[in-house]
């Protein structure tokens, strides 16, 4: 399981890809859709990050869709630690509540784990770009 380096000298091991279970990945990868869903509706009603004239768009998203957005992060970080030395476990709540520069190095770590790809490719067969073992 990977040890993530937290800032002001806290830590955090994450599960590894290989250790979280199917109910965990559902999880995450609904909330990713979910997320991915209301970004787009976003950017159909021309939101654009590098042009501030069109940041008052997102006022016409759906609460739901503001929850989307801003939940993916935090329900990555609460399924992925494993342990921490930051007390208890963190929830979809508590994780919002963490320092901006700890919650942005874990959902981070947590999301390139979550993400690696696996040895296999849909179809079952061996991934010929994974590593062969000698």
């Amino acid at each position: 399981m990977p040890l993530v380096e937290l800032p002001n000298g806290q830590s955090a091991i994450i599960k590894s890809r290989g250790d979280i279970s199917e109910r965990i990945a559902r999880n995450v990868s609904r909330a990713f859709m979910n997320a991915a869903s209301s970004a787009m509706k976003l950017n159909e009603l021309g939101f654009d990050e590098t042009k501030p004239e069109t940041w008052g768009v997102f006022a016409q998203l759906s609460d739901a869709d503001k929850d989307n957005l801003d939940g993916y992060q935090a329900i990555l970080i609460e399924s992925m630690v494993q342990s921490w030395t930051l007390g208890d476990l963190p929830t979809q709540e508590t994780a919002l509540d963490l320092p901006k520069a700890t919650f942005d190095a874990l959902a981070l770590a947590c999301s390139e784990e979550f993400n690696k790809s696996d040895e296999f490719g849909p179809d079952g067969a061996i991934d010929p770009k994974a590593p062969i073992a000698n």
